[in-house]
């Protein structure tokens, strides 16, 4: 039946389109269907702020006493590399049946995003004529944040069904982050292979591998030892934003253009680019919304740390970092919204 609009409030009380509430007044259908719309609404923009949130404000404690009290943030970093990640990487992954087409899809997805934001960052570099040194710090800026802040956001938005995804899509990225974006802050003097072997200097790789024999093979390592990588794991999304608010309490910032214009490509230009691409992929569904959640985030941490260790223009990544982390709040709220309505 097609239901005429109505405004205002209906004079009929015989219609289909009027309704009697408790005090005898009557109410249309069409503010009841705006009423549905504006709880819904209200729900989507709950949903989202709970998603968020959250992890804005255990950065901002962490900030808050990295000013009062001296911190070692390499030893937290350290901790996080070489225990709480891989120990996350294996929990998520080794319980869960593996869907290799997915798996692929989400690798191809990696590489095609670090492909197209190479080109249009290496055309906004040519045009600004940035240096050749100062060009490398600019191509540093298209890795996202997928740890500290993208595990978060997709654990609170998408459960843990997505939290695996995003595990993925972390370990897919961050083999390019170690590699490509070491190669990029030292493409000067260091070679690519290089560059590539560094990769295998991290534990979270081999946890990957680990995790996917143990789930091929059925293999179970034992109540108590299962228990451990779970406590363990547990602990790795605090640890990182801990780290996050204790770097941003250690940064001092820079507001020139260049370092906006970074920010906004990788806010605004990344999850535009992302969505594009898991169209063209065919990837759907969690893993989709998990994929471009995670490319919708600020500039990795690990770029500025880079920055500091190679003397790659380390003000200018800091504050890249900085700024992009403090406009994420608007722009991946915007693309959470945006995903609660569109049909992946």
């Amino acid at each position: 039946m097609r239901m005429t609009p109505c405004i205002g409030r209906s004079l009929s009380a015989g219609t289909p389109y009027a309704s009697r509430n408790s005090t005898g007044s009557r109410k249309t259908d069409c503010a009841v269907r705006t009423s549905s719309r504006a709880a819904r609404r209200s729900r989507v923009v709950n949903d989202i702020l709970a998603a968020v949130l959250p992890v804005f404000l255990v950065v901002a404690a962490s900030y808050v006493v990295r000013r009062r009290v001296p911190l070692h943030t390499k030893t937290l970093s350290s901790l996080n590399i070489y225990l709480f990640l891989p120990a996350l990487v294996y929990s998520s992954i080794s319980g869960r049946e593996i869907q290799w087409g997915i798996f692929g899809r989400i690798a191809l997805a990696a590489v095609l995003m670090l492909g197209g934001m190479t080109v249009v960052l290496s055309a906004i570099a040519h045009w600004l004529k940035i240096t050749h040194k100062e060009r490398g710090a600019f191509l540093m800026t298209l890795f996202p944040n997928l740890g500290n802040f993208g595990l978060p956001v997709c654990l609170f938005a998408f459960g843990e069904e997505g939290l695996a995804f995003a595990v993925v899509v972390m370990v897919c990225g961050s083999f390019l982050q170690n590699s490509v974006g070491v190669y990029f802050a030292q493409r000067a003097h260091l070679g690519m292979a290089a560059a590539v072997r560094r990769v295998f200097a991290f534990p979270m790789i081999y946890a990957f591998v680990l995790a996917l024999i143990a789930q091929r093979l059925g293999v179970q390592l034992g109540t108590a030892v299962e228990r451990a990588v779970k406590l363990t794991s547990d602990a790795a999304i605090p640890v990182q934003l801990v780290i996050l608010g204790i770097q941003l309490a250690e940064t001092r910032l820079e507001t020139s253009p260049p370092v906006f214009l970074a920010a906004a490509i990788r806010l605004i230009g990344g999850p535009i680019l992302a969505v594009g691409i898991v169209l063209l992929v065919g990837l759907n569904g969690l893993a989709a919304k998990a994929f471009i959640t995670q490319m919708s985030g600020p500039v990795a941490v690990g770029m500025a740390a880079y920055g500091v260790q190679f003397d790659v223009a380390p003000r200018f990544l800091s504050s890249v970092v900085s700024w992009s982390f403090l406009f994420s709040v608007f722009t991946v709220a915007a693309v959470l919204f945006f995903l609660s309505h569109v049909a992946l």
